[in-house]
């Protein structure tokens, strides 16, 4: 296997468990909003990709 495969598949992993924990970690930050079913997860939603970006914005600069 390729040198980038491995690191690809290596991402891959982290990515995975990048996302059980943003989804658990905003899960527990919203516990105490009163919403339910479709607006409860779309509130999850936004949260996530607001998170999200941000924290790609963090990287890069960190990076650069």
């Amino acid at each position: 296997m390729s040198k980038m495969k491995e690191l690809d598949l290596i991402a891959q992993g982290v990515a995975d468990h990048m996302k059980e924990i943003i989804e658990d970690s905003v899960d527990w930050q919203l516990a105490d909003q009163p919403l339910e079913g479709d607006d409860y997860q779309k509130m999850k939603e936004y949260v996530i990709n607001v998170a999200s970006n941000k924290l790609v914005l963090q990287l890069q600069t960190k990076y650069e």
